[in-house]
């Protein structure tokens, strides 16, 4: 459940983030603590703490990626109501 957190955030930091330092240093803490909770919680449903770091490895480059999607999603949004460059007047 805790990898939830950084990939919501990561849509929802892109989408509504204009700064994108201030978006990645917050999606970098949200990924640290999905990170920390996988790899401690991980014995408790069954697995090593070597399997909750692999997954917590695999978090990783999805959280970066969901951080991209949501900026494509802000711009997709915004380009919406803007006429298209090559227009005739």
């Amino acid at each position: 459940m805790s990898a939830v957190l950084p990939l919501i955030g990561g849509l929802l930091l892109g989408r509504f983030v204009k700064d994108l330092r201030v978006a990645a240093a917050i999606q970098v803490a949200f990924y640290a603590i999905a990170a920390a909770l996988l790899i401690s919680s991980a014995p408790d449903h069954g697995a090593s703490h070597t399997q909750g770091a692999v997954l917590a490895l695999v978090l990783a480059p999805v959280s970066v990626a969901t951080l991209y999607l949501g900026t494509m999603w802000r711009h997709r949004s915004s380009a919406v109501g803007q006429p298209a460059g090559n227009s005739v007047r």
